[in-house]
């Protein structure tokens, strides 16, 4: 339900944000409605545009539907939380994307145009691991996804075969199939989201919902650019409060390109080697480099 003004800070930033949505979608469905109606006065030269922006409008709205569902379901558990007086872990935005899609576990991660992974959000442990082994082998379903135009689906051994490395590591945690979708704005991919299925089957709806959660949080990401804390280097919104912005990644990349003096692709290409003979993640090892050069 609505905010008071005893409602915490979070809560009213999620009802707000749900309120938003919700009209955004009601101004794209009356525009749609506009066309519609010009559609059935009469058919002339017009009429395939009209078609057009039926469609168009029509993708909005479902698509600020779907966002303001995310900010309301939000906004519920914060509710929920507090009121239990903030016990357990704090609820996490992503873990509500991932109910959407019946999946046990979510993964987003956003990408600079060279294509080099600039922060990720989870939902969970499960998830979080995941996305450390396709960061350590360099191949899975986040990348592949910023490659594609809409999404793919992988289970069993058809993981495996599509990803070598990565296949048969995350088989070890238990997840069985996965789908992954890009985050497209203007046809360059921003990123990409990932559901995790601990079982072999996906939900019959997985492929449409993560098109329509990608393109919903697409639009996140894009308000939350515009909050961009240049000095705390955050992004604003619920989506980003528990993003890890691999800073002890990027750290020790900076630490390889100055020992070897080599490009950064290399740099990461070195890290990625080290965390494979250690069998360590590559956050790990990153961040005993960053560690052991703070104390020499």
């Amino acid at each position: 339900m609505p905010a008071d003004t005893h409602t915490p800070e979070d809560v009213k930033r999620e009802w707000h944000e749900y309120a938003t949505e919700r009209e955004r979608a009601k101004r794209a469905a009356d525009l749609a409605r506009k066309y519609e109606r010009q559609l059935g006065v009469r058919a002339d030269s017009m009429t395939s545009f009209r078609e057009r922006m039926v469609a168009l409008h029509r993708r909005m709205e479902e698509r600020h539907n779907a966002c303001a569902r995310l900010h309301r379901q939000h906004a519920l558990r914060l509710q929920r939380w507090h009121a239990d007086g903030e016990a357990g872990l704090r609820p996490i935005f992503l873990t509500g994307v991932s109910q959407r899609l019946r999946t046990d576990g979510a993964a987003i991660a956003l990408f600079d145009a060279d294509l080099q992974e600039l922060l990720f959000a989870v939902s969970d442990p499960i998830a979080r691991a995941a996305h450390d082994l396709e960061l350590t082998h360099g191949e899975g379903p986040l990348r592949d996804a910023l490659r594609s135009t809409g999404p793919i689906v992988a289970t069993g051994g058809d993981m495996i075969r599509r990803w070598p490395r990565f296949g048969p590591a995350v088989t070890s945690l238990d997840v069985r199939a996965v789908v992954a979708t890009p985050l497209l704005h203007s046809s360059r991919p921003l990123g990409a989201l990932c559901g995790l299925a601990i079982g072999n089957r996906l939900d019959l709806n997985a492929e449409r919902q993560s098109d329509l959660l990608a393109e919903a949080l697409t639009e996140t990401v894009l308000h939350a650019t515009e909050d961009f804390d240049p000095t705390g280097m955050s992004l604003g919104g619920s989506l980003f409060e528990d993003a890890d912005y691999l800073s002890a990644v990027n750290q020790a990349m900076g630490l390889l390109v100055a020992q070897y003096n080599c490009s950064l692709d290399s740099a990461f290409t070195l890290l990625r080697a080290r965390a494979f003979a250690d069998n360590q993640s590559v956050t790990q090892v990153a961040q005993e480099m960053v560690d052991q050069a703070q104390h020499t």
